[in-house]
């Protein structure tokens, strides 16, 4: 049984070339944690994975790398486990950290790619300024919760964004900084959200967060093999 036969069929001369692509994850929860699957699926071998949290009973709706068995085990530790049933020729390494102004950042320093998944602004500020000063490729997920509709996903540039107050104060914050926008790429919904939410619960559900990290996951891989539309 060969697992790459298809993939090999579709990318031909390039797959060899995939196992050369290095990403690191940053947050592997509603939109992150489908990502490293779908690339150890698509042949990558080098994936490096950041977040503090646990599984919780809340994420099992949504975030398709746990289940009910994994709940108060360190995401990270899961995931990789779960990677390494998928594939038993991986690097990966982990850390169950926060990115604030103490992260040991020079853990994302050998990657062709980072793939921000969290949503907290500082920390996404302080990822996208390491990568643009590292000349590293990253791409940032933005807003996918309280949306129902996969097919407004897309992926472009932060000043190409609209309908998205997250994108707007990673905006903001960047312009501040004197970096320039059309060098961060992102995957936004543009989906605008009309219904009346719960504030104490970030509604959300499985379509729109998977969805988004499927498009981020195949934008990388389709950039790092130089395939275009």
């Amino acid at each position: 049984m060969n697992i790459d036969l298809r993939t090999k069929a579709l990318y031909k001369e390039k797959f060899d070339k995939i196992k050369d692509l290095k990403v690191a994850v940053i947050g592997i929860g509603g939109v992150g944690s489908i990502i490293p699957l779908s690339l150890v699926r698509s042949g990558v071998k080098t994936i490096a994975l950041v977040d503090k949290d646990k599984v919780e009973e809340s994420n099992i709706n949504r975030q398709e790398a746990y289940n009910l068995d994994d709940i108060n085990q360190y995401k990270c530790d899961v995931l990789k486990e779960k990677l390494n049933k998928l594939n038993k020729d991986l690097n990966i390494k982990i850390k169950n950290e926060r990115i604030d102004e103490n992260f040991d950042f020079s853990f994302l320093l050998d990657n062709d790619y980072i793939i921000d998944c969290i949503d907290d602004i500082k920390a996404k500020i302080l990822l996208i300024k390491f990568a643009l000063k590292n000349n590293i490729k990253i791409i940032s997920s933005l807003g996918m919760g309280k949306k129902f509709f996969p097919s407004k996903n897309e992926i472009t540039t932060l000043n190409k964004t609209y309908n998205d107050p997250l994108a707007k104060k990673i905006r903001y914050e960047i312009k501040k900084e004197g970096l320039e926008l059309s060098g961060v790429r992102v995957c936004f919904s543009s989906e605008q959200v009309k219904e009346d939410f719960d504030k104490n619960v970030i509604a959300s559900s499985f379509f729109v967060p998977n969805s988004a990290g499927i498009l981020i996951a195949a934008h990388v891989l389709n950039d790092f093999l130089d395939i275009k539309e």
